[in-house]
C-alpha cells in the first residue's frame, strides 16, 4: 500500500502527540478510549461477520449517533456465515475392501466445495497440482478426467517453483485448473490436521467437490506420500508420473452442503448541511466495524490463533470510534454540505458492506461527491509518528491542498493511485467518487489476537480527529469540489500476484454474481474500452474460458500473451454482446 507519510522525529513532538493540550482534547481522548475499549472487548468476540456480537457493535454505534440527534438506519445485506453438511458419506476402496472415512476426523469438506454423489472414482496423486511451462509439471502423463486429484494445500518455496506466478500458487487457482481438467473431485492434503468446515476465502462455491484429508488418514492409497513429497523437494521434479493403480484405489463420496445466510449490518447516519443548495450533496465518512471474530479466516496468527478472540482494536475499532467522534465535531460545526456517516460490515471478507452500499445506496449515489475512509488509525508511532494517507480517484492536487490542515507537528507528502491500500474507499473510487484514505500503518499485531485496546495511541487519535475534521469541513464547505481523477483510480488486479502479461482494463466488482464477472468500469484507452465494454457489464466468456467470477477472469488472462486475439462475450442487461479483442501487454 502507498500513503502520505507524516514524519515526526524529535522528543518534543512525540510529547505533543502523547499529551492532550486542552480539556476538550482530554474529553475527546476519553470518549475514543471508551469506544475502542468496548468494541475490542472480549465480550464482542472480534466482531466477526455473521456473529451476533457484530450486531451488538452496530447497535452501540447507532445509539451513539442517535444520541447526537442524527437520523440513523441499519442497512442489511446477505453474508454466508456458516456452512454445514446436510448429507455426508465417504469411503476409500482398495481392491475388494472399503474403508469408511469418519467426517471431522479422517475427512472434511472445504466450505467452497460443490456437492458430490459418485462411486469408486480412482485417485491420482498430483503433488502440488501446478504446471510451469517448459519446467515442472504435476499433470504430465496422467489422464485426469473422472479421477479424484490428490494435491497438497500449500506450494513450498523451492527452486523448481521459482517461476510460478504468485497468483497460480493459491489453492483456488489450482482448483480452477483441476476443474477445467474435468476431475471428479479434489482431495486437499493438510499439513497441520483437518480444518473445520467453514466459509472459505474467495467464491462461495466452486463447481467440483473438494475435501481435505491428512497423509495419515489417506494412508497408503497413493503409495508412500511422505516419500513422494520428499522426492519432489530433493529433486525438484514431479513424483506423480510413476503412479500406478496397484492396489486399485478409489473414493466414493456422497456430499451435500448447506450454506446458512446471515444478514449483516451497515450503519448509516446523516448530518444535514446548512446550505439550501449544497445540502443535497454528501461527503462520506466511512469506517468498517467488522473484524475476524475468533480467527476462523484471515488470521495472521497461525493455527494456534484459531479459536482465540481477535479484538481488532486498531483494525478497525479505531476508525469506527473516530468516525463517531467526527460526527460529534462536524454536527457542531454545521457544514454547508451534508455529511453521510457509514459504518460497514464485511470489509474483512472483501469490502462486502461498502460494495453493497454503493450498489444499493441509501442516498442517491450521484449526490456523493467525496469519501474519507478511516481504517487502522490507532497506532501512531510514539517515537517517529507517521500518518499514511492517500488518494484513490482524487487528484494529486487535492491531496497536496489538504496539507495545510495538518497539525503543525505533522509533515505531509501526498500519494495517489495504485499503491493506495485495499479498504472500503476502493468501492467508492470504482464508482467514480474521489477518496482519501487515513491509515497509521501495518504492525506486528495486525490480524492477530494481540491487536488489543491497550496498544492504541489515544492521544495520537485525538490529533487525527482534528486533522480529519479540518479536511472534511474543507470539502463540505468549498465552492468547488475536486473532480474524480481516473488516472489515480487505477488499480492492479487484486491477487494476480506476479507476471500477469495482459492488461485488459476492467475495474472489477469482487462481489459474487450469479451470471458472471461484473465490472465497475473500464480504463481509458484500454482493450475493454476499445471493444465497447461499460460499467455494469457482466463478463461471461473470455476466449474459450467461461467466466463466473474474478478468479476465472484472472485465470483466463494468464493463458494469453500480448498480441493474441480472443473472442469476448458479456451481458448488458439481458442482451448478449460479443467482440474480438486484440490483447495488449502491461506497460
Amino acid at each position: 500500500m502507498g500513503f502520505w507519510i507524516l514524519a515526526l522525529s524529535t522528543a518534543t513532538l512525540v510529547a505533543q502527540v502523547q499529551a492532550p493540550a486542552s480539556k476538550a482534547e482530554a474529553a475527546t481522548e476519553k470518549r475514543l478510549r471508551r469506544d475502542v475499549t468496548f468494541l475490542a472487548s472480549p465480550e464482542l468476540k472480534g466482531r466477526g461477520n455473521g456473529y451476533p456480537e457484530l450486531d451488538q457493535a452496530a447497535r452501540r454505534i447507532e445509539s451513539e449517533l442517535k444520541a447526537l440527534g442524527l437520523k440513523t438506519q441499519i442497512q442489511r445485506f446477505p453474508f454466508i456465515a456458516k456452512v454445514v453438511r446436510e448429507r455426508q458419506a465417504a469411503s476409500l476402496i482398495q481392491g475388494d475392501s472399503a474403508r469408511p472415512l469418519v467426517w471431522g476426523k479422517d475427512i472434511e469438506a472445504l466450505g467452497l466445495s460443490g456437492d458430490a454423489d459418485f462411486r469408486s472414482k480412482p485417485l491420482a496423486f498430483l503433488g502440488y497440482g501446478v504446471q510451469i511451462p517448459g519446467g515442472y509439471d504435476d499433470f504430465a502423463g496422467i489422464e485426469l478426467p473422472g479421477r479424484v486429484a490428490v494435491i497438497a494445500r500449500s506450494v513450498p518455496d523451492l527452486d523448481g517453483f521459482s517461476h510460478l506466478p504468485r497468483g497460480e500458487r493459491s489453492l483456488l487457482a489450482r482448483l480452477k485448473k483441476l476443474e477445467s481438467a474435468k476431475v471428479a473431485g479434489v482431495i486437499v492434503l493438510e499439513d497441520g490436521g483437518l480444518r473445520p468446515l467453514q466459509r472459505e476465502e474467495g467464491p462461495v462455491k466452486v463447481d467440483l467437490p473438494v475435501v481435505s484429508m491428512t497423509l495419515e488418514s489417506l494412508g497408503g492409497a497413493c503409495g508412500d506420500l511422505a516419500a513422494r513429497f520428499k522426492a519432489i523437494k530433493d529433486t525438484g521434479k514431479p513424483a506423480s508420473q510413476d503412479f500406478i493403480l496397484a492396489p486399485w484405489t478409489a473414493l466414493s463420496l456422497d456430499l451435500k452442503l448447506r450454506r446458512e445466510e446471515a444478514q449483516v449490518p451497515n450503519v448509516v447516519a446523516v448530518i444535514p448541511g446548512r446550505d439550501p443548495k449544497l445540502r443535497k450533496e454528501f461527503i462520506v465518512l466511512g469506517a468498517h466495524m467488522d473484524h475476524l471474530g475468533m480467527g476462523e479466516r484471515h488470521s495472521m496468527g497461525g493455527a494456534e490463533a484459531r479459536g482465540q478472540v481477535h479484538p481488532g482494536a486498531d483494525d478497525n475499532a479505531s476508525g469506527t470510534a473516530m468516525v463517531v467522534e467526527l460526527a460529534r465535531e462536524l454536527k457542531k460545526a454545521r457544514p454547508k454540505r451534508s455529511i453521510l456517516l457509514l459504518h460497514f460490515a464485511g470489509e474483512e471478507e472483501g469490502l462486502l458492506g461498502s460494495q453493497y452500499w454503493v450498489q444499493h445506496p441509501t442516498h442517491p449515489l450521484e449526490s456523493v461527491k467525496f469519501m474519507l475512509n478511516f481504517d487502522m488509525v490507532g497506532r501512531l508511532d510514539l517515537k517517529a509518528p507517521k500518518l499514511m494517507l492517500g488518494g484513490l480517484g482524487a487528484p494529486k492536487s487535492a491531496l497536496e491542498a489538504a496539507q495545510k490542515f495538518a497539525p503543525k507537528e505533522f509533515a505531509v507528502t501526498a500519494d495517489v493511485g495504485a499503491a493506495v491500500g485495499g479498504s472500503d474507499h476502493m468501492s467508492f473510487s470504482q464508482a467514480k467518487i474521489p477518496t482519501f484514505f487515513f491509515f497509521t500503518g501495518i504492525h506486528g499485531e495486525y490480524h492477530r489476537p494481540t491487536d488489543t485496546a491497550d496498544r492504541i495511541n489515544f492521544p495520537g487519535m485525538v490529533k487525527l480527529v482534528a486533522f480529519g475534521k479540518a479536511v472534511a469541513l474543507d470539502l463540505a464547505n468549498t465552492a468547488t469540489l475536486p473532480a474524480f481523477d481516473a488516472e489515480t483510480a487505477k488499480l492492479p488486479m487484486r491477487g494476480d500476484g506476479g507476471p500477469m502479461r495482459i492488461a485488459f482494463g476492467t475495474i472489477p466488482d469482487y462481489a459474487d454474481n450469479p451470471k458472471g464477472f461484473r465490472i465497475n468500469g473500464v480504463s481509458k484507452g484500454s482493450t475493454a474500452e476499445t471493444i465497447g465494454m461499460q460499467n455494469g457489464d457482466i463478463l461471461i466468456q473470455f476466449g474459450d474460458k467461461p467466466i463466473k467470477n474474478v478468479y476465472d477472469f484472472m485465470g483466463a488472462l494468464g493463458a494469453f500473451k500480448p498480441g493474441d486475439k480472443a473472442m469476448i462475450q458479456w451481458l448488458r442487461g439481458d442482451q448478449l454482446m460479443k467482440a474480438e479483442a486484440t490483447l495488449k501487454g502491461r506497460q
